[in-house]
């Protein structure tokens, strides 16, 4: 039976200016209808305050969400939905956006939301997640619960436990290589002189990587590689031999690296002497998410982490681009 618009929009403003769950849950089978039918794609956002004990719908958090409410409405475009998802999330529903799409939605609002929390006491800090039709679920009901499953992980993300959001690029890089991590999503190890790897190791990394945008041309992505000397990474010349790709990759060198335009590729020269002996690949897709991050030691040494933690590559990404004025985009 046809949903009543009149009735849906009657419901807006549980609390603030956000419409209420039962709004949100109802535009979403909507959404989820209409880009099935269109073969588009929409996603969602669930968005949760850490810090507040109590249900949104309580008097002093509910107090809180109406002070952030405008903070989120001015954030988000005028096609956008955003509301209560239950007592104490709320969602976002993004028509027409792709999974890159949302996580521009979501810098967007930590941008907008961070100077309402600032001066919070006790200081609260918003964590985001996010799920694109028909990808993660061909309802509401089925992106929502990837978006919690989604929202749970990033939670036990090294991005949120050791709090990297607060710290700038090369702090957080300092920490990563300055700590030991074992395990299968994060791992530190060591190579070079003595070690059991050579120094060709990062190589042989970055060239499967630039391998694998290779050979699936049509598949979103968006790749950093801060190399020790890009110019001499055989792999970087296939790029510019095949056709146009969907992975936007980004090529990091000092002023004096002899590396020349190359097609599929943009080269970034920037005069930090850290970048002489700390080398990274940032690479983010839809699916999956690396990094590798090598600090050169005494004696031709290197501390290194690499990392399978999607929500670690993107903040990471994000700082860079932040901190070195970079035009941001996915």
């Amino acid at each position: 039976m046809p949903i009543d618009s009149k009735t849906l929009s009657a419901k807006k403003a549980a609390p603030g200016k956000l419409y209420d769950t039962f709004f949100v849950s109802e535009y979403g089978k909507l959404e989820a209808l209409r880009a099935g039918r269109y073969n588009t794609q929409f996603s969602i956002l669930l968005l949760t305050i850490d810090g507040i004990d109590a249900q949104i719908h309580d008097d002093e958090a509910s107090d809180f969400i109406k002070k952030t409410s405008n903070k989120i409405l001015e954030a988000i475009r005028p096609c956008d939905v955003a509301g209560m998802a239950d007592d104490r999330q709320v969602a976002i529903i993004l028509p027409e956006t792709d999974y890159f799409g949302s996580l521009i939605a979501i810098r967007k609002l930590t941008k907008s939301l961070s100077t309402a929390l600032t001066y919070e006491n006790p200081p609260k800090k918003v964590i985001m997640s996010q799920a694109t039709f028909p990808n993660d679920g061909r309802g509401y009901g089925a992106l929502i619960s990837t978006a919690s499953k989604r929202m749970a992980d990033k939670k036990e993300s090294l991005w949120e436990k050791n709090e990297f959001r607060t710290k700038l690029f090369w702090e957080i890089i300092g920490d990563i290589t300055g700590s030991t991590y074992k395990g299968f999503e994060n791992s530190s190890f060591d190579l070079g002189g003595g070690q059991s790897l050579s120094e060709s190791f990062i190589d042989q990394i970055n060239e499967l990587i630039i391998r694998e945008i290779t050979l699936a041309p049509h598949k979103r992505g968006i790749a950093f590689f801060a190399a020790k000397k890009l110019s001499t990474l055989p792999a970087i010349n296939t790029l510019g031999h095949i056709g146009t790709l969907s992975t936007k990759v980004f090529l990091i060198g000092q002023s004096e690296d002899s590396l020349r335009e190359i097609k599929n590729a943009t080269p970034i020269f920037l005069d930090d002497p850290r970048l002489r002996e700390t080398f990274f690949t940032l690479y983010l897709t839809e699916d999956s998410g690396y990094s590798l991050i090598c600090r050169e030691n005494w004696g031709a040494t290197f501390s290194c982490f690499h990392s399978s933690d999607a929500y670690l590559v993107d903040g990471l990404i994000n700082k860079f681009q932040l901190e070195y004025s970079l035009q941001e985009q996915l």
